[in-house]
Protein backbone atom coordinates (compact mmCIF):
# COMPACT_ATOMS: atom_id res chain seq x y z
CA UNK A 1 0.00 0.00 0.00
CA UNK A 2 1.13 3.48 -1.20
CA UNK A 3 1.59 5.57 1.77
CA UNK A 4 1.04 9.66 1.96
CA UNK A 5 2.70 11.51 4.56
CA UNK A 6 0.80 15.13 5.26
CA UNK A 7 2.95 17.65 6.85
CA UNK A 8 -0.05 20.13 8.16
CA UNK A 9 -2.31 17.48 7.71
CA UNK A 10 -4.70 18.53 10.23
CA UNK A 11 -5.02 22.12 8.31
CA UNK A 12 -8.01 23.02 6.56
CA UNK A 13 -6.57 22.02 3.15
CA UNK A 14 -4.58 19.30 4.41
CA UNK A 15 -7.40 17.85 6.41
CA UNK A 16 -9.24 17.99 2.51
CA UNK A 17 -6.34 16.01 0.72
CA UNK A 18 -6.18 13.24 4.09
CA UNK A 19 -9.54 12.34 3.49
CA UNK A 20 -9.21 11.79 -0.03
CA UNK A 21 -6.02 9.50 -0.02
CA UNK A 22 -7.87 7.60 2.49
CA UNK A 23 -11.12 7.15 0.78
CA UNK A 24 -9.18 6.45 -2.47
CA UNK A 25 -7.13 3.56 -0.45
CA UNK A 26 -3.84 5.09 0.37
CA UNK A 27 -2.60 5.15 4.29
CA UNK A 28 -2.14 8.55 5.37
CA UNK A 29 -0.05 10.07 7.79
CA UNK A 30 0.61 13.15 9.49
CA UNK A 31 2.65 15.44 11.11
CA UNK A 32 1.68 18.87 12.72
CA UNK A 33 2.00 21.05 15.81
CA UNK A 34 -0.29 18.95 17.20
CA UNK A 35 0.55 15.26 16.35
CA UNK A 36 3.25 13.65 18.36
CA UNK A 37 4.56 12.10 15.00
CA UNK A 38 8.16 13.78 13.84
CA UNK A 39 8.09 15.00 10.33
CA UNK A 40 11.46 12.38 10.00
CA UNK A 41 9.46 9.62 11.48
CA UNK A 42 6.82 10.40 8.71
CA UNK A 43 9.30 11.01 5.77
CA UNK A 44 10.71 7.42 6.77
CA UNK A 45 7.58 5.74 6.90
CA UNK A 46 6.20 7.37 3.66
CA UNK A 47 6.39 6.49 0.15
CA UNK A 48 4.96 10.84 -0.87
CA UNK A 49 5.22 13.46 1.50
CA UNK A 50 3.13 16.44 1.16
CA UNK A 51 3.88 19.75 2.50
CA UNK A 52 0.21 21.77 3.80
CA UNK A 53 1.62 24.79 5.82
CA UNK A 54 1.08 28.50 5.49
CA UNK A 55 3.03 29.95 2.69
CA UNK A 56 4.51 32.14 4.79
CA UNK A 57 5.84 28.74 6.38
CA UNK A 58 6.55 26.61 2.84
CA UNK A 59 9.88 27.44 2.13
CA UNK A 60 11.47 26.80 5.72
CA UNK A 61 9.70 23.56 6.37
CA UNK A 62 10.78 22.40 3.07
CA UNK A 63 14.19 23.00 4.02
CA UNK A 64 13.97 21.91 7.38
CA UNK A 65 12.94 18.14 5.91
CA UNK A 66 15.02 18.14 2.67
CA UNK A 67 18.03 16.78 4.16
CA UNK A 68 15.42 13.38 4.85
CA UNK A 69 14.01 13.29 1.63
CA UNK A 70 15.96 10.53 -0.50
CA UNK A 71 15.47 8.79 -3.86
CA UNK A 72 12.17 6.60 -4.88
CA UNK A 73 9.89 9.10 -2.62
CA UNK A 74 7.80 11.96 -4.24
CA UNK A 75 7.72 15.13 -2.51
CA UNK A 76 5.01 17.57 -2.97
CA UNK A 77 3.72 21.08 -2.26
CA UNK A 78 0.13 23.10 -2.11
CA UNK A 79 0.75 26.64 -1.73
CA UNK A 80 -0.06 28.90 -4.44
CA UNK A 81 2.94 29.80 -5.35
CA UNK A 82 5.37 27.56 -7.48
CA UNK A 83 8.77 28.64 -8.31
CA UNK A 84 10.68 29.26 -4.79
CA UNK A 85 8.80 26.56 -3.59
CA UNK A 86 9.74 23.64 -6.58
CA UNK A 87 13.51 25.09 -6.22
CA UNK A 88 13.86 24.63 -2.85
CA UNK A 89 12.08 20.81 -3.30
CA UNK A 90 14.91 20.39 -6.21
CA UNK A 91 17.74 20.40 -3.46
CA UNK A 92 16.38 16.82 -2.13
CA UNK A 93 16.81 13.55 -4.06
CA UNK A 94 13.59 13.09 -4.10
CA UNK A 95 11.13 14.00 -7.39
CA UNK A 96 9.66 16.70 -7.15
CA UNK A 97 6.06 17.79 -8.21
CA UNK A 98 4.08 21.48 -7.49
CA UNK A 99 1.03 21.66 -7.00
CA UNK A 100 -1.88 24.09 -6.81
CA UNK A 101 -5.79 22.97 -5.75
CA UNK A 102 -7.29 26.26 -7.16
CA UNK A 103 -10.44 26.46 -5.01
CA UNK A 104 -10.98 27.12 -0.86
CA UNK A 105 -10.80 23.92 1.43
CA UNK A 106 -14.09 24.99 2.59
CA UNK A 107 -15.62 23.39 -0.76
CA UNK A 108 -15.65 20.18 0.76
CA UNK A 109 -14.49 18.20 -2.71
CA UNK A 110 -12.12 18.96 -6.00
CA UNK A 111 -14.75 17.43 -8.01
CA UNK A 112 -14.96 19.90 -10.83
CA UNK A 113 -12.72 22.15 -8.95
CA UNK A 114 -8.95 23.15 -11.25
CA UNK A 115 -5.31 21.73 -9.35
CA UNK A 116 -2.38 22.51 -11.17
CA UNK A 117 0.62 20.29 -11.43
CA UNK A 118 3.98 21.48 -12.63
CA UNK A 119 6.09 17.83 -12.56
CA UNK A 120 9.65 18.71 -12.09
CA UNK A 121 11.62 15.76 -10.98
CA UNK A 122 9.82 12.76 -11.99
CA UNK A 123 11.67 9.34 -11.73
CA UNK A 124 9.70 7.30 -9.86
CA UNK A 125 6.86 7.67 -12.56
CA UNK A 126 4.36 5.18 -10.86
CA UNK A 127 3.72 7.93 -7.68
CA UNK A 128 3.15 10.67 -9.70
CA UNK A 129 0.78 8.52 -11.83
CA UNK A 130 -1.14 7.66 -9.25
CA UNK A 131 -1.44 11.14 -7.89
CA UNK A 132 -2.45 12.17 -11.26
CA UNK A 133 -5.38 9.33 -11.56
CA UNK A 134 -6.49 10.02 -8.25
CA UNK A 135 -6.98 13.54 -8.96
CA UNK A 136 -8.63 12.62 -11.75
CA UNK A 137 -10.59 9.52 -10.73
CA UNK A 138 -12.31 12.20 -8.02
CA UNK A 139 -13.57 14.84 -10.67
CA UNK A 140 -10.74 17.42 -11.01
CA UNK A 141 -9.54 19.17 -13.82
CA UNK A 142 -5.83 18.66 -14.13
CA UNK A 143 -3.48 21.33 -15.75
CA UNK A 144 0.11 20.65 -16.34
CA UNK A 145 2.59 24.38 -16.39
CA UNK A 146 5.70 24.88 -15.55
CA UNK A 147 6.68 27.00 -12.36
CA UNK A 148 7.28 29.94 -14.08
CA UNK A 149 4.03 30.08 -16.13
CA UNK A 150 2.29 29.02 -13.11
CA UNK A 151 3.51 31.84 -11.21
CA UNK A 152 3.18 34.75 -14.08
CA UNK A 153 -0.67 32.89 -14.52
CA UNK A 154 -1.38 33.87 -10.71
CA UNK A 155 -0.01 36.73 -10.58
CA UNK A 156 -3.31 37.69 -13.03
CA UNK A 157 -5.71 35.43 -11.90
CA UNK A 158 -4.95 35.44 -8.34
CA UNK A 159 -3.28 38.89 -7.88
CA UNK A 160 -5.22 41.30 -10.35
CA UNK A 161 -8.51 40.10 -9.28
CA UNK A 162 -7.89 40.33 -5.21
CA UNK A 163 -5.83 43.82 -6.20
CA UNK A 164 -9.59 44.94 -7.97
CA UNK A 165 -11.74 44.06 -5.74
CA UNK A 166 -9.88 45.59 -2.21
CA UNK A 167 -9.30 48.89 -4.52
CA UNK A 168 -13.12 48.87 -5.28
CA UNK A 169 -14.00 48.41 -1.85
CA UNK A 170 -11.65 50.54 0.14
CA UNK A 171 -12.58 53.36 -2.28
CA UNK A 172 -15.94 53.19 -1.52
CA UNK A 173 -15.30 52.99 2.08
CA UNK A 174 -13.21 56.06 1.25
CA UNK A 175 -16.24 57.94 -0.65
CA UNK A 176 -18.55 56.96 2.49
CA UNK A 177 -20.49 55.26 0.01
CA UNK A 178 -23.57 54.09 1.34
CA UNK A 179 -23.71 50.25 0.26
CA UNK A 180 -26.85 49.11 1.79
CA UNK A 181 -28.71 51.68 0.09
CA UNK A 182 -26.91 50.87 -3.41
CA UNK A 183 -28.60 47.43 -3.50
CA UNK A 184 -31.85 48.84 -3.22
CA UNK A 185 -31.35 50.42 -6.27
CA UNK A 186 -28.41 48.05 -7.95
CA UNK A 187 -28.18 46.94 -11.47
CA UNK A 188 -27.41 42.73 -11.72
CA UNK A 189 -23.59 43.42 -13.02
CA UNK A 190 -22.91 45.71 -9.62
CA UNK A 191 -24.42 43.38 -7.74
CA UNK A 192 -22.14 40.55 -9.15
CA UNK A 193 -19.20 42.24 -9.13
CA UNK A 194 -19.64 43.53 -5.19
CA UNK A 195 -20.78 39.87 -4.83
CA UNK A 196 -17.47 38.85 -6.05
CA UNK A 197 -15.29 41.54 -4.04
CA UNK A 198 -17.18 40.66 -1.08
CA UNK A 199 -16.63 37.18 -1.31
CA UNK A 200 -12.75 37.92 -1.79
CA UNK A 201 -13.08 40.09 1.81
CA UNK A 202 -14.75 37.18 3.59
CA UNK A 203 -11.44 35.64 3.22
CA UNK A 204 -8.52 35.59 5.83
CA UNK A 205 -6.59 38.63 4.88
CA UNK A 206 -3.20 37.10 5.71
CA UNK A 207 -3.30 34.85 2.82
CA UNK A 208 -4.34 37.63 0.72
CA UNK A 209 -1.42 39.37 1.88
CA UNK A 210 1.26 36.24 1.23
CA UNK A 211 -0.38 35.73 -2.44
CA UNK A 212 0.00 39.24 -3.57
CA UNK A 213 3.15 39.97 -1.54
CA UNK A 214 5.30 36.52 -2.15
CA UNK A 215 4.82 36.28 -5.82
CA UNK A 216 7.55 37.92 -7.98
CA UNK A 217 5.19 38.55 -10.74
CA UNK A 218 2.81 40.57 -9.05
CA UNK A 219 5.10 43.99 -8.99
CA UNK A 220 4.63 43.74 -12.91
CA UNK A 221 1.37 43.02 -13.64
CA UNK A 222 -0.33 45.54 -11.04
CA UNK A 223 2.25 48.36 -12.67
CA UNK A 224 0.30 47.17 -15.92
CA UNK A 225 -3.31 47.88 -14.47
CA UNK A 226 -2.42 51.02 -13.01
CA UNK A 227 -1.26 52.78 -16.30
CA UNK A 228 -4.09 51.29 -18.27
CA UNK A 229 -6.13 53.08 -15.29
CA UNK A 230 -4.85 55.74 -15.84
CA UNK A 231 -4.92 55.67 -19.77
CA UNK A 232 -8.79 55.48 -19.23
CA UNK A 233 -9.12 57.54 -16.61
CA UNK A 234 -7.00 60.65 -18.31
CA UNK A 235 -9.97 59.69 -21.19
CA UNK A 236 -12.60 60.29 -19.03
CA UNK A 237 -11.10 63.53 -17.22
CA UNK A 238 -10.51 65.31 -20.69
CA UNK A 239 -14.13 63.97 -21.76
CA UNK A 240 -12.17 61.98 -24.91
CA UNK A 241 -15.45 60.42 -25.98
CA UNK A 242 -13.83 59.15 -29.28
CA UNK A 243 -10.76 57.97 -27.15
CA UNK A 244 -12.69 56.21 -24.73
CA UNK A 245 -14.96 53.97 -27.86
CA UNK A 246 -11.30 53.41 -29.08
CA UNK A 247 -9.92 51.90 -25.22
CA UNK A 248 -13.11 50.06 -25.11
CA UNK A 249 -13.27 48.34 -28.18
CA UNK A 250 -9.46 47.41 -28.11
CA UNK A 251 -10.29 45.47 -24.60
CA UNK A 252 -13.45 43.98 -26.51
CA UNK A 253 -11.49 42.65 -29.53
CA UNK A 254 -8.82 41.48 -27.31
CA UNK A 255 -11.20 39.28 -25.78
CA UNK A 256 -12.77 38.21 -29.16
CA UNK A 257 -15.76 35.44 -28.95
CA UNK A 258 -15.54 35.10 -25.26
CA UNK A 259 -17.49 38.46 -24.67
CA UNK A 260 -20.37 36.25 -26.01
CA UNK A 261 -19.58 33.74 -23.64
CA UNK A 262 -19.55 35.62 -20.70
CA UNK A 263 -22.69 37.72 -21.78
CA UNK A 264 -24.67 34.21 -21.61
CA UNK A 265 -22.75 32.87 -18.38
CA UNK A 266 -23.33 36.09 -16.73
CA UNK A 267 -27.01 35.86 -18.01
CA UNK A 268 -27.42 32.89 -16.39
CA UNK A 269 -26.08 33.93 -12.78
CA UNK A 270 -28.14 37.11 -12.70
CA UNK A 271 -31.40 35.28 -13.85
CA UNK A 272 -30.78 32.78 -10.69
CA UNK A 273 -30.00 35.88 -8.86
CA UNK A 274 -32.87 37.34 -9.12
CA UNK A 275 -35.58 34.18 -8.66
CA UNK A 276 -33.66 33.80 -5.66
Amino acid sequence: MTVVGIIGGTGKLGGLFKKLFEEEGFEVLVSSRSTSLSKEELIRKSDIVIVSVPIESTIAVIREIVPFMGEGKLLMDLTSLKVRPIDEMLKSKADVLGTHPLFAPSIGDISGQTIILCPQRISKKDLYQKINSTLSKRGANIVEMSPETHDRMMAVIQGLTHFSAIVLCHSLKDLDFDIKKSLECTSPVYRLTLDMAGRILNQEPELYADISLLNPKTPEILSQYIQSAETLFKKIETKDRDGFIKFFEEASEYLGEFTEKAEKESNILIKRMVSE
